[in-house]
């Protein structure tokens, strides 16, 4: 069997999506010996991909995603190279995409959480976009053969939203970054000389930073912790910075490579996880691997992918999720207590059962 598989966002640069990507690429490549794979990589990150299975073809595919010129001629890159099943890892499928095709939707936040701050169009631009690309991806949910979700809150909200059939939509967690062994790279450059709580993600509107930077003003009040904040600096992590402009105590640390990011799980007191919607939560999942105590919004999936390694509050509510900051900053019990929960709970999750299930998945979508 030929399969192919849209690998533009490979990389830990395009953040959860790309390290998915990525992982999964190159598992299946590894794994699989037997079937031929067609890899479409962007200019930027074609060079980033190496491997010695001689069945793996890698193709140019520098049509930038979400881009008109992508739904619009994006189908005739696929189209070449005659493929008996394609997996688009995300939901902008070209809107004439022909090939049979697996889809993976992480989340339905363009039709749950829509905000024009999250992005820098004009408003009426934005939310026309907005307008033509639900139907794209309605297009692509109908036409799928089969559909990927990384929970079962997905899977829920997948089936309500698109009256879709149950067996079409099939859970696949994903795994998680571990580091391997004890990091010992200091982190003093980031500047973090007292205790931290640590957030790692995105600054989109839907992550809630902005009530998190107001709740550890007033749990700093004696000027005992730090917020380390990181993320690749972009649009939305300039406004934020904007808004915690003079605080000393609110570090942004930019992109960080997998050993700065081990450091910090490594070192923080604690794991802060205000969003308000998240298909998956990958940064508190891996918080949690590396034995950190997890505070977390009670929405969404991160009840189900956590479980009883985290403490909860209701994201709207500055006064609840003080409260269950301190709770664990004030209780050194209870944050060995999570740290142990959080440790047991990630062994449901492995970037191997991730591939092995994707592998079984394009077998029987191709009978």
């Amino acid at each position: 069997m030929k399969i192919g598989i849209d690998a533009r966002f490979y990389g830990t640069k395009q953040r959860g999506i790309g390290r998915y990507v990525k992982k999964l690429v190159d598992g299946l490549v590894e794994f699989d010996r037997q079937n031929h794979y067609v890899i479409f990589f962007t200019q930027d990150n074609i060079k980033d991909f190496k491997t010695t299975n001689p069945r793996v073809t890698k193709v140019l595919f520098n049509t930038p995603w979400y881009s008109l010129a992508e739904q619009l001629t994006g189908h005739r890159v696929i189209k070449r190279e005659k493929l008996d099943l394609m997996h688009w890892p995300h939901l902008n499928v070209p809107y004439f995409a022909t090939a049979p095709y697996v889809l993976t939707i992480h989340d339905l936040i363009i039709n749950r959480w829509p905000d024009s701050r999250a992005s820098t169009l004009p408003k009426w631009l934005y939310w026309l976009k907005i307008m033509a690309y639900r139907q794209v991806v309605k297009r692509a949910v109908r036409r799928a053969q089969k559909i990927i979700v990384p929970s079962n809150y997905v899977k829920q909200d997948l089936l309500k939203t698109y009256s879709l059939s149950e067996d079409k939509v099939q859970v696949i967690y994903e795994g998680y970054f571990l580091a391997d062994g004890q990091q010992t790279m200091a982190i003093t450059h980031f500047k973090i000389t007292k205790p931290f709580l640590l957030y790692v993600g995105s600054a989109y509107p839907h992550k809630n930073l902005e009530r998190l930077l107001k709740v550890f003003k007033k749990l700093n009040q004696e000027k005992k912790y730090q917020l380390v904040l990181a993320g690749r600096t972009d649009f939305f992590f300039e406004r934020i910075k904007r808004m915690a402009a003079g605080d000393a105590d609110i570090i942004f640390t930019g992109f960080v490579s997998d050993s700065e990011l081990a450091a910090l799980y490594q070192e923080a007191q604690l794991y802060i996880f205000p969003s308000f919607y998240e298909g998956f939560g990958l940064p508190p999942i891996e918080a949690q691997a590396h034995g950190l105590a997890v505070v977390a919004s009670n929405t969404s999936c991160l009840p189900e992918v956590l479980a009883d390694g985290a403490v909860y509050f209701d994201p709207h509510s500055e006064a609840e999720m003080l409260s269950a900051i301190k709770s664990v900053m004030e209780n050194p019990k209870l944050k060995k207590d999570l740290s142990l929960k959080g440790s047991l709970n990630v062994k449901r999750f492995n970037w191997a059962k991730t591939v092995k299930e994707t592998h079984s998945l394009y077998l029987s979508s191709s009978r």
